[in-house]
């Protein structure tokens, strides 16, 4: 089983006492996926955001204003709850004012797409959208594992590649169409030029005990791995003294946190809730190892992650 590098947001985070503000300071410090993406124009987010510690150790002991913001959202999908954060982060850092969130582009009543968020940052005016993603590399060269398609999600139902181009084609010039170009004027007339930035972060899983990134892909980038369950059961008699955890996929942004052994998993009852919920429910699910800090620590943290996926998987996979 891996050993993967601790980062200096590992360390901190758990520092933290709520788990939404866990997840902002993961938005605020996590590398992002793609160190840029080519023929974009995009300034890749988020900026160096250091400074920001002693603002989310106050958050933590006073959260309820970003607990208030939380709940007034009703969807439960993650990147809703990921946009959440970060329309807290620009509406709050000193840096940032938050002009817009989720302003729509209309032609002739037909919605050509919405702008995650219009911003201003001193003098400048800011254009950016923001994703989370998770990618399973479906190959085991690490030639082919450079190509964008090669990068798919746990349910096959998006691809690093096709989110990309979405990305370029798509979100990130929506702000240079006539029609916005109108609308961006009648609203901000003082806005002489609005600078483009992407704020693509999450996790990429490399086939186990291999170590793959895409092209342009950040060195620092969130990353764990993914067995087929056959594979991972055959190991998982070697972790007799691990604890575990399933992530349910709110709590899939900042590393665990287990504040009850409740919630821990021994390696054996692992097994049977893999095999009932992956070998018949055929649902791939992301695991957390979690290791307690020390004797005198009162909570477990994460020490490593992974996707456990169906045997068959590419070929035949969902998701709840």
């Amino acid at each position: 089983m891996p050993n993967t590098t601790t980062s200096l947001l590992k360390m901190h985070v758990h520092e933290l006492q709520h788990q939404a503000v866990r997840d902002l300071a993961w938005c605020c410090f996590s590398a992002p996926l793609l160190q840029e993406l080519p023929e974009s124009g995009a300034t890749i987010l988020p900026f160096n955001n250091d400074q920001l510690w002693p603002w989310l150790v106050a958050l933590d002991q006073q959260p309820a204003e970003l607990l208030k913001q939380i709940s007034a959202v009703k969807s439960t999908r993650l990147g809703i709850y990921y946009e959440t954060l970060w329309r807290f982060y620009f509406s709050q850092h000193p840096e940032w004012e938050l002009l817009q969130h989720n302003l729509q582009v209309e032609r002739t009543g037909i919605t050509l797409g919405a702008f995650d968020f219009l911003c201003r940052r001193g003098s400048e005016y800011w254009h950016i959208e923001t994703a989370v993603k998770f990618y399973l590399c479906n190959t085991i060269n690490p030639d082919d594992a450079r190509n964008w398609h090669h990068w798919i999600g746990p349910a096959r139902q998006d691809r690093l590649d096709l989110k990309l181009a979405h990305l370029r084609q798509h979100q990130l010039p929506l702000h240079q169409t006539p029609e916005a170009t109108t609308q961006l004027q009648r609203l901000y007339p003082e806005a002489t030029e609005w600078k483009t930035g992407l704020c693509l972060q999450g996790y990429l899983f490399s086939p186990a005990l291999r170590t793959f990134s895409p092209a342009f892909s950040s060195e620092n980038h969130g990353n764990g791995y993914w067995w087929h369950l056959h594979d991972f059961l055959q190991q998982l008699h070697k972790q007799i003294d691990t604890r575990w955890i399933i992530l349910e996929r709110q709590r899939w942004l900042s590393p665990a946190h287990v504040n009850d052994k409740i919630e821990l998993v021994a390696t054996a009852d692992l097994t049977t809730q893999l095999q009932i919920q992956i070998g018949e429910m055929k649902r791939p699910l992301l695991l957390a190892a979690l290791t307690k800090t020390d004797p005198a620590g009162n909570y477990w943290a994460e020490d490593w992650r992974g996707f456990v996926v169906p045997d068959s998987w590419p070929n035949n996979a969902s998701i709840a």
